[in-house]
C-alpha cells in the first residue's frame, strides 16, 4: 500500500513537473551521455540525502535508510522523460553537439535543483517508507550507470 501511495505521488508529481498532458516519445541518446547525466543526478541526490539523514535520520532504521536511496534512483527512472526535454533545450541551447562533459554538467544541475528533501519529510512524517522488497535490492545493486531509463 505505502508503494502504490509513493508511486502514485510521483506520478501526480510527473505530471505537474511536465506541464504536459501528451504522451512524451522516449529520446535517445549516446550511452556515454546517458551515463553521464545518472551519475551526476544520483551523486547529487545521494549527497542530498545523506545531509538530510545526518540532521533528521536519526530515528530511521538501516533498512528505511538504504529505502531511502532507492526512491532516489526509482525517482530518477520515473522522471527520466521530463529531465530529458530540460537535456534537449540547454544543449539546443549550447548551438552545438552535447559532448559528454556538457551532459555530466546538465546532470548535476538536475541533481542540484530538485528538491529531494521535501520527499524525504514528506515519506518518513507520512510512515509511508515502503518495506524492503527484492526489487528494490535487484535495483541497488545496480551500478548507477546500468539502471534502466526509457
Amino acid at each position: 500500500m505505502k508503494l502504490l501511495v509513493l508511486c502514485v505521488l510521483a506520478m501526480m508529481v510527473t505530471v505537474a513537473v511536465s506541464r504536459r498532458w501528451a504522451f512524451i516519445p522516449p529520446t535517445r541518446i549516446p550511452r556515454a551521455h546517458e551515463v553521464a547525466l545518472k551519475v551526476q543526478i544520483i551523486a547529487g541526490w545521494n549527497r542530498k540525502l545523506a545531509n538530510w539523514l545526518a540532521r533528521h535520520g536519526s530515528r530511521l532504521s538501516a533498512i528505511q535508510k538504504k529505502t531511502l536511496y532507492f526512491v532516489n534512483r526509482r525517482y530518477m527512472q520515473t522522471h527520466w522523460p521530463s529531465y530529458m526535454i530540460f537535456v534537449k533545450k540547454q544543449i539546443a541551447r549550447l548551438g552545438r553537439p552535447g559532448n559528454t562533459n556538457d551532459y555530466s554538467r546538465l546532470g548535476a544541475e538536475i541533481g542540484r535543483r530538485i528538491p529531494m528533501e521535501v520527499n524525504y519529510s514528506f515519506l518518513v512524517r507520512r510512515n509511508l517508507i515502503p518495506r524492503w522488497r527484492q526489487y528494490m535490492a535487484n535495483l541497488m545493486a545496480k551500478r548507477v550507470e546500468d539502471i534502466p531509463v526509457q
